[in-house]
């Protein structure tokens, strides 16, 4: 098949998953976690699975034609394991727990790993397990000597926000491959993926000055008297504290103090002529880049307004803030560690 006719089924087969995928919302509902069983697993000759069954049948085929009895034995015995390995197969995923773990945020473009529990019952055993998403990798477990297991399985991320994660396939080809018995489950697995930081220079921002909780600087002061200090060679006289050199006080110099804080605003418009997308970018690589500073810093966008602060859970308030925008997420932070 040509390049150009390849392209052009591209459009078609995104149309056929987006209708599986919804097919597969509608029949499974999100769930926290499932078991396997009878109704849930179903189960399918697999391509060499299909070559024995040929082999059978011409085994079969020869026998009558033959009449040999030998041939006959093999034939029904060749039947006896396919019908054995359904058996496994099922076996191998009856019974067995799958539950969603809470999923670590990333930036857009980075892999989304899902974290999820597999869980066996008493006496139970599971071997060759894949398990994946339809586009994602596929993450291969075993539980025979544990009875849960951490899966971590991922799928690309192509743009920020909260992504949801599609619908989770186990697969299994125990034991001999002819086999494949699968599942799939609908867990209510999200990850929220921040956008992608974009560097730009951090040198400039602008600071909030005459605020509270502000430092003071007393070179080149003039808003505020801060105190007085001895005259020295060079001094404006205009600075000089007349009515003290009157009380026989000495040569004295007014101080004066301008109060400057140092707090940094990320601000919406520091980026004009930039997307929303650009934009967003832009301030998440500010927020990555001062919270490994001291400095307290806030953000004001169309819509919000975050105090200047500082810490971890700071931090990951605004990319959360970011993450979501418009959303929600700016108007109360409940947990610092999301």
């Amino acid at each position: 098949m040509s390049s150009a006719e390849s392209s052009a089924d591209q459009p078609k087969r995104r149309w056929y998953q987006r209708q599986f995928q919804q097919w597969v919302a509608r029949k499974l509902p999100p769930t926290e976690q499932i078991t396997l069983h009878l109704r849930n697993v179903y189960i399918l000759p697999s391509r060499h699975g299909l070559l024995y069954l040929l082999a059978t049948a011409l085994v079969f085929l020869a026998a009558i034609n033959y009449a040999i009895s030998l041939a006959f034995g093999l034939a029904f015995m060749m039947a006896s394991i396919f019908v054995v390995t359904i058996i496994h197969s099922f076996n191998n995923l009856n019974r067995l727990s799958i539950s969603a773990l809470p999923t670590q945020p990333v930036f857009c473009g980075e892999d989304a790993s899902f974290q999820v529990l597999l869980s066996r019952q008493a006496q139970q055993r599971h071997e060759a397990l894949e398990i994946g998403f339809a586009q994602g990798q596929v993450s291969r477990a075993d539980l025979l000597d544990t009875d849960q297991q951490t899966v971590s399985v991922y799928i690309g991320t192509s743009r920020r926000g909260l992504l949801q994660a599609p619908p989770l396939r186990i697969i299994t080809r125990y034991p001999l491959g002819l086999t494949r018995a699968w599942s799939m489950v609908n867990l209510k697995l999200s990850c929220l993926v921040y956008p992608r930081p974009i560097p730009v220079s951090i040198s400039q921002l602008p600071q909030v000055r005459a605020g509270s909780g502000s430092s003071v600087v007393t070179r080149d002061g003039s808003e505020d008297f801060y105190g007085l200090r001895n005259y020295v060679t060079g001094d404006s006289m205009k600075q000089v504290a007349w009515k003290n050199v009157a009380r026989g006080q000495g040569l004295q110099v007014k101080q004066f103090a301008e109060y400057v804080d140092d707090r940094i605003w990320l601000d919406w418009d520091m980026f004009y002529g930039f997307g929303a997308e650009g934009r967003l970018s832009r301030l998440c690589y500010c927020v990555l880049n001062l919270s490994r500073t001291d400095t307290a810093y806030g953000l004001r966008m169309p819509g919000v307004e975050i105090a200047p602060d500082k810490g971890t859970g700071h931090r990951n308030w605004l990319l959360k803030v970011l993450a979501l925008y418009p959303g929600p997420g700016a108007e109360q932070r409940t947990d610092h560690g999301t």
